[in-house]
């Protein structure tokens, strides 16, 4: 499942994050590309190096690759231990090119602290990259790593169910390779609640509907798991409420590592989602972030 991992390095440069994501590369046994990103430098600064006979380029270039070299050398890893690749450019722009071109299967995005707004980077990927998107916050090699697998269960969209079945296998993944411990949650809301409010039902009515959508989704729920291959220990809950409050809420309460969910985009819209669930979850999180796209999406990026 992972053979190529693309490592969009930010600044300031983090040696350890560096070196998580080569353990982790070690361990899936794929291969590891660490890209820089630089913005082109403006025609006046240019031009002021080139009088004095310098290439700006270059001392960005040599400039990085000493801090990238002194950052590494405690971590037992060196520059030459993986590829690298340079770019100018806007990060996610240059980030999701690369991508679409040498067919990586996982981005990882710059490490973030606990508890930190994703940057817009991060969202930029989040909404427009091909392939999943990690967004790494924390240090995960320490200890059992505690993975959270959010699905929707919706019999809305054949696209839904799709979607869940990647969440579940690339979540199996991680839990397989970190060896850790794997939870998947089903959120579920009443399509009609709204409606069923108002003074024409009543209050039994509308718990008897309540009971009808409840069991529908323990029973889509039970069907996306029997089609995946989870481990025996899974633990699986099922619970009421909206997923933008209710996931967050799980992944802090049960010390969740990484939450693997999905960013769904409207099919024949490129890079467009649907609401703002899935950018209001990943606000919230306080942990690593792992997003999955349907397989109808078409980035917005060429």
């Amino acid at each position: 499942m992972f053979k190529k991992i693309l490592l969009l390095l930010g600044e300031p440069i983090d040696g350890k994050f560096v070196s998580h994501v080569y353990e982790f590369c070690r361990k899936a046994g794929a291969e590891m590309t660490v890209l820089a990103v630089f913005e082109n430098p403006g025609l006046s600064l240019t031009r002021y190096f080139s009088d004095q006979k310098q290439d700006l380029k270059e001392l960005v270039l040599e400039n990085h690759n000493q801090r990238l070299a002194a950052e590494l050398e405690t971590t037992g890893i060196q520059p030459d231990d993986f590829k690298r690749e340079v770019r100018w450019g806007k990060d996610f722009i240059e980030a999701i090119k690369l991508v679409q071109q040498e067919g990586f299967d996982l981005l990882v995005c710059p490490a973030q602290a606990s508890g930190d707004t994703p940057d817009s980077t991060s969202l930029h990927l989040l909404r427009k990259c091909p392939c999943p998107v990690w967004t790494h916050r924390g240090h995960l090699w320490k200890g059992a790593i505690r993975i959270l697998a959010a699905v929707s269960a919706s019999d809305s969209a054949d696209e839904s169910a799709g979607l869940d079945r990647k969440i579940l296998n690339y979540a199996n993944e991680l839990n397989s390779i970190l060896g850790g411990k794997l939870h998947v949650i089903n959120c579920w809301k009443g399509y009609m609640e709204s409606v069923l409010n108002s003074p024409r039902f009543s209050s039994e009515e509308k718990a008897k509907y309540l009971d009808y959508e409840n069991r529908q989704s323990e029973s889509r729920f039970s069907d996306i798991l029997d089609s995946a291959t989870l481990p025996d220990d899974v633990k699986t809950k099922i619970v009421y409420g909206d997923p933008g409050e209710v996931i967050p809420r799980y992944a802090e309460e049960q010390m969740m590592d990484i939450v693997v969910m999905g960013s769904v985009a409207r099919v024949g819209i490129p890079g467009l989602l649907v609401g703002n669930t899935a950018e209001k979850i990943v606000g919230k999180i306080k942990n690593s972030v792992f997003s999955i796209k349907p397989d109808e999406f078409i980035s917005p990026v060429k």
